[in-house]
């Protein structure tokens, strides 16, 4: 006769009494946790529908005001920041030895340095101009 009590904690090694009483537990315990799911999803189903509805209106481009008054506080609040740290000063010199040198915050390290070339057989406004360049 098999003892129901009985819970072995590694059941394949107790093959002789085939752990029926391991698999009841196993099905009593997924059948609580699927229980406890669908509570917690009958409970918060509505504010789902409600974060569903806010997330396509937003996606749609249709703000709503207060999320478009959020948004224009906190760019008041921190736009001189956000533009302070994209747009550094870029400071071109001379060198002692006669040698163009431009000193390049790390903020733009994204940016390329060049020139529209040195013929100066071609005319024109680009000549010897410098060319900044953004890759994305």
């Amino acid at each position: 006769m098999i003892d129901l009590g009985f819970f072995n904690k590694y059941p394949y090694t107790d093959f002789h009494e085939l752990n029926l009483d391991w698999v009841l537990k196993t099905v009593k315990d997924l059948f609580a946790a699927v229980q406890q799911i669908d509570g917690w999803i009958d409970q918060h189903q509505a504010e789902y529908e409600e974060l569903k509805a806010l997330y396509d209106d937003i996606i749609a481009g249709n703000f709503p005001d207060s999320i478009k008054q959020a948004f224009a506080d906190w760019m008041n609040a921190n736009a001189l920041d956000l533009v302070g740290e994209l747009v550094k000063l870029v400071i071109f010199n001379i060198t002692d030895d006669g040698y163009f040198v431009a000193y390049i915050p790390e903020s733009w390290d994204d940016i390329m340095f060049g020139t529209t070339g040195l013929d100066t057989g071609i005319p024109g406004y680009d000549y010897g101009h410098l060319v900044l360049s953004y890759e994305t």
